[in-house]
């Protein structure tokens, strides 16, 4: 217990010393969206081409875990979307971006930094993997906004122009790529390239940490709370649940794979979910709660989920 408490507790007194700062106005609105910049656009693009470059993704990855992924996420979304829709009486919009929250994750402020700080480097392969998956979901939901905002009559070269712009337009999904096929190529990195991105890649998990807390000391609850209680129980508990069962039990994926699959689907829901609720205005409040609570019950949640999660042989805990 103690050595899981090492490896969460740091992460969270980092988000709280952001929280603090911003509510001290240390920072403010537009102090905190030029951290959020930094880190989105220049700290963690490097961390993760030089994670996925070196990584020799060829030789040890298991594909199957994108799947397997997927599979857990689509019925989640499906029935977060439905309750949306005819429970709490939302329009389309508003009940993809209630489906969106339920299943994609803090994954790349939160979950790849306590995947390394638990796993190591052996937990940095698969949630590279499932950070790829989620950052092509952003063009799956930008499709399906575009059409209920057109009520289905947007012409299809309009969004497929509308999702290639969006998914060209995110630097973590160019990152991610770009490192992807530089490894599969095989170049590898010189020695001050590579000391270069990992210095500079230092500074992406620290600062991303401290601007989700920056940035959750700007947010109120309001809204739907039923809504957004409804997001928060899907992605912490029904999501991370039923991607183990898939994983592990459904794909028969070794427990390297499946811990990291299920410690990412566990993490709170997205801010990105915000930025698309923001962007076509809707569920802006309802993600905007769901987004604070889940990141206030995630210490606990992850915490608990470690401690049920079993070992593999050979994996340090806590790097």
């Amino acid at each position: 217990m103690a050595v899981i408490l090492e490896g969460v507790v740091p992460l969270f007194a980092v988000i709280l010393l952001g929280y603090v700062a911003g509510r001290l106005r240390l920072f403010d609105e537009a102090g905190v969206a030029t951290l959020v910049g930094f880190v989105f656009n220049l700290a963690m693009p490097p961390l993760l081409f030089r994670l996925m470059a070196t990584s020799q993704l060829a030789e040890v990855a298991d594909w199957r875990l994108l799947v397997a992924y997927f599979l857990a996420q689509l019925p989640v979304f499906l029935v977060s979307a439905g309750l949306g829709l005819w429970w709490f009486r939302q329009d389309a919009a508003a009940a993809a971006i209630q489906g969106f929250g339920s299943i994609f994750s803090n994954s790349v402020v939160l979950g790849l930094p306590l995947a390394l700080s638990i796993y190591g480097q052996q937990g940095a392969l698969p949630a590279l993997m499932i950070i790829t998956l989620d950052v092509i979901l952003f063009g799956l939901l930008t499709v399906l906004l575009e059409l209920a905002r057109h009520r289905g009559g947007a012409p299809g070269g309009r969004l497929a122009l509308a999702t290639l712009v969006s998914m060209l337009r995110n630097p973590i999904f160019m990152a991610t790529l770009g490192g992807l096929l530089y490894g599969l190529a095989g170049f590898g990195l010189a020695p001050v390239v590579d000391r270069s991105l990992g210095f500079v890649g230092q500074a992406g998990p620290p600062a991303a940490l401290f601007a989700l807390g920056a940035t959750l000391s700007l947010r109120r609850l309001a809204g739907s709370l039923g809504a957004a209680l409804s997001m928060v129980g899907f992605k912490l508990l029904i999501h991370p649940a039923l991607t183990w069962l898939v994983v592990r039990h459904g794909f028969g994926l070794g427990v390297q794979w499946a811990n990291v699959a299920c410690l990412l689907a566990a993490c709170p829901v997205g801010a990105n979910t915000y930025v698309f609720a923001r962007q076509y205005e809707a569920g802006v409040e309802t993600s905007s709660s769901a987004i604070l609570i889940s990141t206030a019950l995630a210490m606990l949640s992850l915490t608990g989920l470690i401690l049920l999660l079993p070992a593999w042989p050979g994996t340090p805990v806590v790097q």
